[in-house]
């Protein structure tokens, strides 16, 4: 399949992690490409404008460089708003800090490379055989804020000490992409096993998924998505049920850890990763949370007072270069 004829239509957010050092080369290479409607976004409130721009010059591609939460802001008001009469074919490129949608679903490369790759596609044939690929969004609601959340990845119980220490102690040095999430999951991983309590401090959290009944576990690590790969290549979901959502939970005082979480990672669970041991793993396409405390979309931590909803968004399809 060919999309010749369509505009294309690219938004930016300069303050996304590798923009804020590249920004000023990557919208020359952008601007210098005919064909391409850049739009440029500084808050989230520009977000619902530039939106409006590219739909009503009937863009069939919306390219988006920015880190995960951009993604999720700008696909969750192109979902929320229903401004395009059908979504465009979505293309990712590596903008941000952490850069995981992009990972699964975006252009591969470093963000100068990413967007050379995409501009030298739309300008030629922009053949899509074999480059397309599905995925839904999740979208939260939490009891404190009525405004619903989209986001690709969710986290809970140790996965937020990780997310802060990557944040105080590994972004905050400029380490991105990948390797500083690799660097944060080893040091939650080496925490717990340590029984640090900076990282080692479990929720309890009650779960339903779908219209099944509720059930309490001690948590450890949560770990809830829509992609494929999560960071530097995890596939940490087994779930065999029908469902868009994937979710993979490990209670407190999981048995025979380190062994068992990195055979999980690399999405090959052994024999350990059953519930018997405190390892689940469940496909759905809505999850409720009972809990009190943090959970991790897509980076940005949210308080829960004492509920969260998540529900699959309507599927989109996404540009794989």
């Amino acid at each position: 399949m060919r999309l010749t004829a369509c505009p294309v239509g690219l938004i930016s957010n300069p303050a996304s992690g590798h923009n804020r050092d590249q920004f000023e080369r990557i919208r020359s290479r952008i601007e210098g490409q005919r064909g391409i409607h850049h739009r440029i976004t500084h808050s989230p409130a520009d977000i619902a404008p530039a939106l409006r721009e590219l739909a009503a010059l009937d863009v069939g591609v919306l390219a988006i460089n920015g880190g995960d939460g951009t993604v999720s802001a700008i696909l969750g008001e192109l979902l929320e708003s229903a401004v395009f009469p059908r979504p465009p074919l979505i293309a990712l490129l590596p903008g941000g800090t952490a850069n995981m949608n992009a990972g699964d679903i975006g252009v591969r490369g470093s963000l100068k490379k990413a967007v050379t790759r995409f501009c030298q596609w739309s300008a030629g044939e922009r053949d899509t055989t074999g480059r397309v690929q599905q995925r839904t969004l999740m979208r939260v609601l939490t009891d404190s804020d009525p405004t619903p959340r989209y986001c690709m990845f969710l986290g809970g119980g140790a996965v937020i000490h990780g997310t802060e220490y990557a944040h105080r102690e590994i972004h905050s040095r400029g380490l991105r992409d990948d390797f500083s999430l690799a660097l944060g999951t080893l040091r939650t991983v080496w925490g717990v096993l340590r029984d640090d309590p900076a990282f080692n401090r479990h929720v309890e959290i009650t779960l339903t998924l779908d219209d099944g009944e509720p059930v309490r576990y001690d948590t450890l690590i949560l770990a809830v998505s829509t992609l494929q790969r999560l960071s530097f290549g995890m596939r940490p979901f087994w779930g065999r049920e029908p469902g868009a959502v994937r979710l993979t939970l490990m209670e407190q005082g999981c048995t025979r850890f380190a062994r068992t979480f990195f055979s999980i990672v690399r999405g090959r669970p052994n024999r350990n990763a059953v519930p018997a041991s405190g390892y689940r793993s469940h496909n759905a396409d809505r999850i409720g949370l009972a809990m009190t405390g943090k959970i991790n979309l897509d980076g940005e931590l949210v308080d829960v007072a004492a509920a969260a909803q998540i529900s699959a968004s309507a599927p989109l399809e996404f540009l794989r270069l």
